[in-house]
């Protein structure tokens, strides 16, 4: 069969407008759309089994490694509404599958019926949205135009290097946010990973002073909350350099107000910061951006978790005020934002609980009353297997009581550079590899 004209699909997805079974938005959009990518016969499989996870509805290859897995839906499935239960099931159908053995080494996947489409990127372990949810029924040809320049064939398998943004958030302060993003940034540094830190909170600037960095008024002639507000660019955004590969941007305390905090934010401004994020990213080849996002649900916060790819949400194990609270971001919040991104972001990655029990006496009493109360909260929530999947960061009294520490001559470092030997670097790298799998 040749390549399908761009010119064409509209008159397919017309089509389909009447007749959008599954098996015809296969076999009428999805094998010529495979075609139109690039792919020949050979390149691609359809109906792949894949161990424990069910069926692949297609898998295309390059180089024989799976590059690109498409889950197909009939017109019947709304595919439009970030936050329907038809929509959230299919999406983590798609990651189940990408997460299988099977494809693990998977870049790309794609959601689609005969009326949206959506792309999905993977970074290690970690899968999130790389578009919006698209509107095949508007600017069909632009849309066709759009996934060919993003899933396109390449010539060789390639993995492809972005960096991956991670706000860290919780609608609660003493969860543990600070100190999870700095002993993140010394793992994943120390790791060799290229880090930036942003500071996104002007008020408490907690990140910012646990790296003894002084914010001086006239220290800044332009930062990230200039961009955001709108205010007059007197210069450059410069980032701070902690280690060779961790940098961070600080807060700014001359945007500390009510009058910035309860701002309503626009996509506009959602666009202006990641294209700015994205450009952060590029310029200085980071892997990781990790956002310290402040506590209430304000401007900074939302701005923060908008622009992300993923959010991760740290909960106090021992305070059961924690997790009302992270309820409350993944029933309310993270919906909100989902619905102003159009389905682009964030993922929400499994729960980290700080703070969890050493001695296994109060471990065991604590975890019996916290998962009747996790399960009374969740149950038959879309949210519930994120609680499933926690993952526990041990109290410790290293972390407790220093967080960062005047180490050598270059100055202040998170805990976790301090000793690459000590248990709390342990405990830090296999949290890491659970949640991004490096």
């Amino acid at each position: 069969m040749a390549a399908k004209k761009e010119t064409e699909f509209p008159s397919i997805i017309r089509f389909l407008k009447q007749n959008g079974r599954e098996s015809e938005v296969e076999t009428r959009l999805v094998l010529p759309l495979i075609k139109h990518l690039g792919y020949q016969r050979e390149d691609f499989k359809d109906k792949v089994t894949l161990k424990k996870s069910g069926e692949a509805d297609f898998v295309c290859y390059v180089d024989q490694n799976p590059y690109l897995a498409i889950e197909v839906k009939s017109n019947a499935v709304n595919l439009s509404d970030p936050s329907a239960k038809t929509y959230i099931d299919a999406k983590f159908q798609l990651f189940d599958y990408m997460n299988t053995d099977d494809l693990q080494k998977v870049q790309f996947g794609l959601l689609i019926n005969g009326k949206n489409a959506q792309v999905f990127h993977r970074k290690n372990k970690v899968i999130f949205p790389l578009t919006e949810i698209l509107n095949l029924e508007e600017g069909t040809d632009k849309i066709i135009s759009l996934l060919k320049k993003l899933l396109k064939r390449p010539t060789s398998y390639e993995d492809k290097k972005r960096p991956l943004i991670v706000a860290i958030y919780n609608n609660k302060g003493g969860v543990g946010k600070t100190v999870t993003t700095g002993n993140f940034a010394g793992v994943l540094s120390e790791k060799g990973k290229n880090v930036l830190l942003i500071d996104l909170d002007p008020q408490q600037r907690d990140l910012t002073d646990s790296f003894k960095l002084e914010v001086k008024k006239t220290d800044t002639p332009t930062s990230v909350f200039d961009i955001l507000l709108g205010k007059e660019i007197k210069g450059s955004i410069n980032t701070i350099r902690i280690r060779k590969n961790l940098h961070i941007i600080k807060g700014d305390e001359r945007f500390d107000s009510a009058a910035h905090a309860t701002k309503a934010i626009t996509q506009t401004m959602v666009k202006k910061f990641r294209k700015l994020l994205d450009a952060f990213g590029e310029k200085g080849n980071f892997d990781y951006i990790l956002i310290d996002c402040p506590t209430n649900w304000s401007f900074f916060s939302k701005i923060g978790v908008s622009v992300s790819d993923t959010v991760l949400i740290p909960v106090n194990y021992q305070a059961a005020q924690a997790i009302h609270n992270a309820v409350q971001v993944l029933e309310k919040f993270i919906p909100e934002v989902w619905l102003d991104r159009k389905g682009n972001g964030p993922e929400v990655l499994p729960i980290l609980f700080n703070n969890a029990y050493t001695d296994p006496t109060s471990k065991k009493h604590f975890d019996s009353v916290r998962r009747d109360e996790i399960r009374k909260l969740t149950k038959d929530k879309w949210f519930a297997k994120l609680f499933d999947e926690a993952i526990e960061i041990k109290h410790h009294h290293e972390i407790s009581t220093s967080l960062f520490l005047h180490i050598d001559e270059t100055g202040p470092a998170p805990y976790t550079l301090k000793n690459k030997q000590s248990k709390v670097f342990k405990e830090y790298e296999e949290v890491l590899s659970q949640i991004f799998g490096i």
